[in-house]
């Protein structure tokens, strides 16, 4: 019976701790971005490993799945970037070890979502931490500050 327990305590806490999202400071999320946008989610895809999509509402993501959900971002305006060009449409993957179904995901974006603080890095665009990189537009502000303050530190290690 004990053997039963502890057998069951494992496979239930390893569900759980599957599905935590990573916890990050906004200071930590700034030092790993490259580009803040403003943009909107226009709308939502499914890949599988391979690249191709997927339309089954009830396909998932979590730890094991190779599925990738990306919200489709429409790019508005550049804030910060490192780059010469933006483009303007941008496929950005969700936490892909959340467990997350394709038709919720897309019932949570069923139409053109209000303008966000998109933070972005490298060259591909991707999430400077998995699953975050979306922000109250209300926060550019001290985004930018943060940014920039970053910015000024980095430069500030690289001269000494």
């Amino acid at each position: 019976m004990r053997v039963l327990v502890i057998i069951f305590i494992c496979l239930v806490a390893g569900k759980v701790c599957a599905s935590l999202p990573l916890q990050v400071s906004d200071e930590d999320l700034v030092k790993k971005t490259d580009h803040i946008l403003i943009g909107r989610v226009v709308g939502v895809d499914m890949i599988d490993a391979y690249g191709k999509q997927i339309t089954d509402p009830d396909a998932k993501t979590g730890p094991g799945i190779k599925n990738k959900i990306r919200l489709i971002i429409k790019v508005d305006e550049v804030l910060q970037t490192n780059v010469s060009e933006v483009p303007k449409e941008l496929y950005v993957p969700m936490d892909s070890f959340m467990h997350y179904s394709l038709g919720a995901i897309k019932e949570y974006y069923p139409e053109i979502s209000e303008q966000r603080l998109i933070l972005l890095s490298g060259k591909k665009f991707q999430p400077p931490v998995a699953g975050h990189f979306q922000r109250l537009l209300t926060k550019k502000d001290y985004y930018l500050d943060l940014f920039k303050t970053n910015e000024s530190l980095q430069q500030n290690d690289s001269v000494e």
